[in-house]
């Protein structure tokens, strides 16, 4: 049955580390306030809400899919020092979903549809605690519950018409990072970046087909998820509660890294494109500038500071390149917005000035398109995909006033190779009318960054 569907169209336990005591004294300061004492340890719970973007790729297309999500989370916190380790399990409710409709040669019309019901992870998590501040790591299991739907509708050579759907429970992974904030009453607040990766998995499909009547077939999809989340969660009493452990005390001259973050950037990129299916034609430069900001939270212990960020900058990176070879092709790529999720450890050189490592999560919306011409045939196709990759930077921060710091970074983004789906118009007689055509683009690229950031006292 897939012939069929597929013809239809042709770091570590820091526990004390302090800073010592004989550091000089500076007419500057940043406010030094400490927050009260206080232990994760614990079991809890709480709610959450938020909204997902991903992608589905199915055998012959890919649809973007986004919505809102909400739901509830419970876990088990233990407090070593400053080291947390926990586990952590919760359900989302949601409204996710994506469609995609295209027209082939005026020939056949194929529709396609996915939606994922509920989301489910269990994972661990591994964080460092100062006082009320919390930054964590987690990575698990994810389970998605989804349906699915597939329509073509075919006039040559003859009128015909599949309708198909199918409902699956699949299995994948998940990476995230979160900041979190203990407020009274144990009550906290916090902030989460999640990935979830849903591997190729064929489901079954059954349906009707105009011509013949009930039929049944399988199908499979490969999706990625990206979520941002916002929840609070109750702590409940334990044994070691009645323990608070004291947050580490700094050098009162010094910059306290710890709290909330909150900035802007501006910087310039630049990359490559690899059209795969055209090489070595199809490689080309990306260069240009871009701008946006950063949300992001440390924990200071002593000289290192363990961080989470969240950055999301627009702009036009972009590039194309033409060859003559038997026709005149352009293919050209443009990122119009990149996103990015780090976590992010540094040490703190002197009272100021934080170098720091950082790794994580990126996904770029792009645009690709090709045109060809030869004579009076052309074609031409355009799309947008979501790319997701890692990235890896480097950078240094200084504090040059209360509150008040400035910092430059270098990142390198790589995307890995994805499938885009491009839709225009044809005229190379026979084929002429709408077309369609996947595309295997693969992308690197190279952030230069600067930016200034304000720092809510902790």
């Amino acid at each position: 049955m897939k012939q069929l569907l597929l013809g239809t169209i042709g770091i570590l336990s820091l526990g004390n580390v302090a800073i010592a005591a004989d550091v000089p004294a500076r007419a500057y300061t940043k406010a030094s306030a400490i927050d009260p004492a206080y232990n994760w340890t614990g079991f809890y719970a709480g709610v959450h809400a938020g909204y997902g973007l991903g992608g589905t790729e199915w055998q012959i297309l890919n649809i973007r899919t986004d919505g809102a999500l909400g739901g509830i989370q419970a876990g088990y916190n233990q407090q070593i020092g400053n080291l947390l380790l926990g586990i952590e399990a919760d359900i989302s409710f949601s409204g996710i979903k994506g469609n995609r409709t295209v027209s082939i040669l005026n020939q056949a019309t194929l529709s396609q549809t996915s939606q994922i019901n509920w989301l489910s992870t269990v994972t661990g998590r591994v964080g460092f605690a100062n006082g009320r501040w919390l930054t964590y790591a987690k990575g698990g299991f994810a389970w998605a519950n989804e349906d699915h739907g597939y329509d073509v509708q075919v006039s040559v050579p003859g009128p015909d018409r599949l309708t198909l759907s199918g409902s699956e429970t699949r299995r994948g992974w998940i990476v995230g990072a979160g900041m979190e904030y203990a407020l009274a009453n144990n009550w906290s607040l916090r902030g989460e970046y999640n990935f979830v990766n849903f591997p190729d998995h064929e489901f079954d499909f059954s349906g009707t087909r105009a011509s013949t009547g009930p039929i049944a077939s399988t199908a499979s999809t490969k999706q990625t998820l990206h979520l941002i989340k916002l929840g609070a969660n109750y702590q409940f009493g334990a044994p070691d509660a009645a323990k608070p452990i004291p947050p580490l005390q700094y050098a009162q001259s010094g910059f306290n890294w710890t709290g909330l973050y909150l900035g802007a950037q501006a910087g310039y990129g630049s990359g490559h494109s690899d059209w795969r299916d055209y090489t070595p034609d199809g490689k080309f430069s990306m260069t240009g500038g871009f701008g946006g900001g950063q949300i992001g939270a440390n924990v200071q212990l002593g000289v290192i500071v363990m961080g989470v960020e969240g950055e999301l900058v627009g702009g036009n990176i972009g590039g194309g390149t033409r060859t003559n070879f038997d026709n005149n092709l352009d293919m050209r790529s443009r990122t119009e917005w990149l996103a990015m999720a780090t976590a992010r450890i540094g040490m703190v050189t002197n009272e100021r000035w934080l170098t720091y490592l950082k790794g994580g999560v990126a996904v770029a919306g792009d645009h690709h398109a090709i045109s060809l011409s030869s004579g009076p045939q052309y074609a031409n196709l355009d799309g947008s995909r979501l790319h997701t990759g890692y990235v890896v930077g480097a950078g240094v921060e200084y504090g040059f006033a209360p509150n008040w710091s400035v910092k430059a970074e270098y990142n390198y983004i790589g995307f890995g190779h994805d499938n885009a789906s491009l839709e225009g118009v044809i005229n190379a007689p026979p084929m002429v009318g709408p077309y369609y055509l996947n595309a295997d683009i693969a992308q690197t690229m190279q952030l230069g960054k600067i930016g200034v950031n304000y720092h809510f006292a902790p």
